[in-house]
């Protein structure tokens, strides 16, 4: 995409198909509450432009990590606010009144590191072994 402000806006179709999802995945982070996408005044369709479709980038992205839209709807609301830092700690860490399920974004990170760590026993147990079998 280009950075020129004169671009014509994209239809949902478009859309969907230059971010490989569906017309139904676009509406649905509309329905979230995770983008706002202006409309033609004359017939109603959504006009994207720029701004919307990096959102639907970074939702998509962030989805695919495992992150729940109330996540990603903290996030936003942070950087509409104009709060850069600790990003990752307000993906991981729900606000009092979610609801319960949403407790689960946080264990996405502690479980990554988890992850790393594990695997770096496992490389360690796999040095022990090779170097028994040279010996």
């Amino acid at each position: 995409m280009t950075d020129v402000a004169n671009d014509p806006p994209l239809s949902i179709g478009k859309v969907a198909r230059l971010l490989g999802v569906s017309v139904d995945i676009v509406r649905n982070a509309e329905r979230n509450g995770l983008i706002t996408v202006p409309r033609n005044s004359y017939n109603g369709y959504r006009l994207f432009r720029r701004r919307e479709i990096e959102r639907l980038q970074i939702i998509r992205m962030l989805t695919k990590a495992g992150y729940s839209h109330m996540a990603i709807l903290r996030m936003f609301l942070e950087l509409d606010a104009g709060n850069t830092r600790n990003l990752k700690k307000v993906l991981d860490t729900p606000r009092v009144d979610e609801d319960i399920f949403i407790a689960a974004d946080r264990w996405l990170t502690t479980l990554q590191v988890q992850k790393k760590m594990a695997q770096e026993v496992v490389g360690m147990v796999l040095e022990i072994i090779e170097a028994r079998g040279t010996r």
